[in-house]
């Protein structure tokens, strides 16, 4: 089978091994999610990299959708697309359209649905496909699912090794087609020693309180709710701390929200506790804190937030859950605890703020860790070797 703008031999010669290393590639990444959160983060500011080494870059979503917005706003390219049901034969055809007038080479679908429409799209045309996966929820079973698991993609990414095992141990691939991405962020925008003394005044919090912060999406699966019960039991001790929630709900989670603002005024700590909301400048926040709290219970991955924090040589102390234990080593470049056990979440916030010395020591080892291993450009070498490994596939099917 061969790709709807490239002949066989046309394509063989593009992709030349040697060649392959260092040309251009036409990406699409199709996201068909509302919402807004890490994995839309991650996907815009790839898009970005990506654009800014030369490669030619599309977004494909929804009309209305939190990324489509981002996305237009930093005027990067995106086609809306109406996606009706998981295969609509108009929005199939539009799709294809799309990618054959934009002579796209690779789709990088990220979430169900848009996996489903690019298996369809490769089985016809031989497009490349990787299928990226962001979260350790569990995967969704049944035979179309399970067949796109299998047939649909010519590699699969996946941001936690957890991820991985758990497609290997269901059966859906083989462990040879399945990349782990590093997580990896920006080192222009978060590193140490950054001056947040505007951002303490604006936040009205005094010069001699430690910082707590919780970042992220407020849903269950973060665990603000345990940040909370966490946040209570260290101003019992200590009154000279100040927690902020940095974050917003999504339209599926405000029922949420308001559990967690009620927690806070049900424990009586809603003047040690602020929340700020949604910010784009979330470097200030991890560089203004002492320590980020990672409250996840369920469907943490890998997330770069971890790699934020250890470039900014803020304390991290998080729940083992998914990818985390991955990223962060115990005493060394950070400290783990159980999940929904607030608890243990407050005696290691409690360890970090009272003994600056071990802070510091495992904040240094959590940098130089992450300058070796959690950088964009460590991340985006990684996810070119996917691109180019799955073109490859395409190439050697193409000549079977």
């Amino acid at each position: 089978m061969t790709g709807f703008w490239l002949s066989n031999a046309a394509l063989a010669s593009a992709l030349s091994s040697a060649e392959q290393r260092t040309r251009a590639i036409n990406i699409a990444h199709f996201e068909t999610s509302m919402n807004w959160g890490g994995q839309e983060l991650r996907i815009i500011e790839q898009m970005e990299w990506l654009l800014a080494h030369g490669h030619q870059v599309w977004l494909i979503a929804r009309p209305g959708s939190k990324i489509l917005q981002e996305a237009l706003r930093r005027q990067l390219p995106a086609f809306p697309l109406v996606v009706k049901g998981s295969l609509h034969p108009l929005t199939l055809l539009r799709l294809m359209k799309f990618l054959r007038q934009h002579r796209i080479e690779l789709l990088d679908c990220h979430g169900n649905r848009d996996a489903v429409y690019a298996a369809v799209c490769r089985l016809l045309s031989g497009l490349a496909v990787v299928r990226s996966r962001h979260v350790t929820s569990t995967v969704r079973r049944g035979r179309l699912s399970d067949w796109v698991w299998r047939h649909g993609s010519d590699r699969i990414v996946v941001t936690a090794g957890a991820i991985r095992d758990n497609l290997c141990q269901l059966g859906l691939t083989s462990a040879e087609r399945v990349d782990v991405a590093p997580a990896g962020v920006d080192t222009e925008r978060f590193y140490p020693e950054r001056d947040v003394s505007l951002l303490r005044q604006e936040l009205g919090i005094p010069v001699d309180h430690r910082i707590v912060a919780s970042i992220g999406m407020l849903r269950p699966d973060k665990g603000q709710l345990y940040f909370v019960e966490a946040a209570a039991d260290i101003l019992s001790h200590c009154d000279k701390v100040t927690f902020l929630l940095v974050g917003e709900a999504t339209a599926d989670t405000q029922a949420y929200k308001a559990r967690v603002m009620a927690r806070i005024e049900e424990l009586g700590i809603g003047e040690q506790i602020k929340h700020v909301g949604y910010r784009h400048d979330v470097e200030c926040f991890i560089a203004l804190a002492d320590v980020v709290a990672i409250a996840s219970i369920g469907t943490e991955a890998q997330t770069r937030l971890v790699s934020q924090c250890f470039l900014s040589k803020t304390s991290v102390v998080a729940t083992r859950v998914g990818g985390l234990p991955e990223m962060i080593e115990d005493q060394r470049t950070g400290l783990l605890v159980d999940s929904k056990a607030p608890a243990q979440m407050a005696e290691a916030i409690r360890t970090c703020l009272l003994q600056p010395e071990l802070a510091a020591r495992l904040a240094d080892q959590a940098y130089s860790h992450a300058r070796q291993f959690m950088t964009s450009e460590v991340m985006m070498s990684a996810m070119l070797e996917t691109y180019q490994r799955s073109l490859r596939h395409q190439v050697q099917l193409a000549s079977s």
